[in-house]
C-alpha cells in the first residue's frame, strides 16, 4: 500500500522525460577504443583521473565497458595516471592562531614521584624491601 505522496511523487517522475547524451564516439566515428589513444581515454575521465559514469559521458553500455577497460590498460602501461594529486590551498582552522607546532612542543622533566623509586644510590636490598612492604600495609589499611 502507498502513500498518496508517493503515488503522487511516482506519477511526476513516470512524465519526466530525461534527454539523452549525445554519444561522442559515435560523434567521432570511433569504431575501435585503443588504450595507446590517450587523449580520447583522458576525455572520458575526471581530474582526479576517475572514470566518468555511462550518464556523464553519454558512452553506451558496450562502449562504456570497453572505455573501462581501455583505461584500465593505459593505467597498467603507465600512460595514465591512477590518481592525480589535486593541490588545493586551506585557510587555517578558527582558534589554531595562537598555538605552537606540535613538532616543538617539549615536555618539561619532572622528578619521578613514586614510592617504589630508589632515589637513593646507597639504598640496599632491605630498605626497597621495606618501602614496598610498608606501601601494601598503607593500600590494606586504606
Amino acid at each position: 500500500m502507498t502513500s498518496k505522496t508517493n503515488k503522487i511523487r511516482n506519477a511526476r517522475e513516470a512524465n519526466r522525460k530525461f534527454k539523452k547524451k549525445a554519444n561522442p564516439l559515435a560523434a567521432e566515428k570511433v569504431v575501435f577504443i585503443d588504450y595507446k589513444d590517450v587523449s580520447l581515454l583522458q576525455r572520458f575521465m575526471t581530474d582526479r583521473s576517475k572514470i566518468r559514469g555511462q550518464r556523464m559521458s553519454g558512452a553506451n553500455v558496450q562502449q562504456q565497458r570497453e572505455l573501462a577497460t581501455a583505461i584500465k590498460n593505459a593505467r597498467e602501461m603507465a600512460l595514465l595516471p591512477y590518481t592525480k594529486r589535486t593541490v588545493s590551498t586551506r585557510a587555517p582552522r578558527p582558534g589554531k592562531e595562537g598555538r605552537e607546532e606540535e613538532g616543538t612542543l617539549e615536555m618539561p622533566e619532572q622528578p619521578i614521584t613514586s614510592e617504589f623509586a630508589n632515589t637513593n644510590d646507597e639504598a640496599t636490598d632491605e630498605s626497597t624491601e621495606t618501602t614496598a612492604a610498608e606501601a601494601v600495609e598503607t593500600e590494606v589499611e586504606a
